[in-house]
């Protein structure tokens, strides 16, 4: 775990240079069957009698507690320390629900939305009392819905007066990394220190109706929280396939579209 708060350092050394907010650790993501490697582990660990919740996380034996590292670490030693509704035992408990019920409907709940849930990387981080679902905006992602990686769109991205100067910078550098903006908005941003509006030409990784609340990853990409793949009525979901058409216009959340995207030339900056 030692090594994993040294890692967490140098991640947001490295991203936050240029992004907002938390990062998260890319190896936290895992595809399913890597999932289900872990889960399984558990099931056998429980069928011997070692069971993971209910207890802390000292009294677990060094076999199973190095199995869960593999999985949980930055949650264990980041986000626990992070959050004050967040400790051990709760990601313990969410660990034996996990083993046994939440893998098991995941591809179920989930799958419709993608042309194959399997090759996607998912995780669970701490978000407003649970840990929940994170899939990887990666190519993999990207090429998958919209067939290309090669998506470029003019978009808007809140920010301040020192953001645009790191996103800047970083667009001279060469440095990739992804960012959320949008193309309508009905609320005010919800960070009042982001005043400024930047306009900008991006290339697409992903496109949502609504904020689909997204994290920044150690590789320079971002993730997607899953619950919110979901979208008011019965006729649509949260994810734009058509980047052209299908993102603009409603806005039945009455917030903000959102995309994920890699900046690739600065157009202008306005105020608020």
């Amino acid at each position: 775990m030692k090594r994993l708060m040294e890692n967490w350092r140098r991640y947001n050394e490295a991203v936050n240079v240029y992004v907002h907010g938390y990062v998260k650790p890319e190896e936290s993501f895992h595809t399913l069957s890597e999932w289900r490697t872990f889960v399984e582990a558990i099931l056998k660990h429980q069928d011997e009698g070692r069971y993971v919740s209910g207890i802390d996380a000292k009294d677990i034996d060094q076999e199973l507690m190095e199995l869960i590292s593999k999985f949980y670490d930055f949650q264990f030693t980041v986000e626990t320390d992070r959050y004050e509704l967040l400790n051990r035992r709760s990601i313990l408990n969410h660990i034996e629900d996990f083993a046994n019920y939440r893998f098991w409907s995941l591809e179920k709940e989930f799958g419709n939305y993608f042309p194959d849930i399997s090759k996607l990387k998912i995780a669970y981080f701490y978000s407003r009392g649970d840990l929940e679902p994170y899939v990887l905006v990666d190519d993999e992602f990207t090429t998958q819905i919209y067939g290309s990686t090669d998506n470029p769109k003019v978009l808007m991205h809140y920010t301040t007066d020192a953001g645009y100067g790191r996103i800047k910078k970083a667009i001279e550098d060469g440095t990739a990394f992804d960012i959320s903006a949008y193309t309508d908005a009905k609320r005010d941003f919800f960070r009042g220190e982001s005043n400024r509006i930047m306009k900008f030409k991006g290339n697409v990784r992903a496109g949502f109706r609504s904020d689909v609340k997204s994290f920044s990853v150690s590789n320079g990409q971002k993730a997607v929280n899953l619950y919110r793949l979901g979208y008011p009525g019965e006729d649509k979901d949260n994810l734009c396939t058509d980047l052209e058409n299908d993102c603009n216009g409603e806005l039945r959340t009455s917030l903000w579209n959102e995309f994920i995207v890699t900046p690739i030339e600065i157009l202008g900056v306005s105020n608020k």
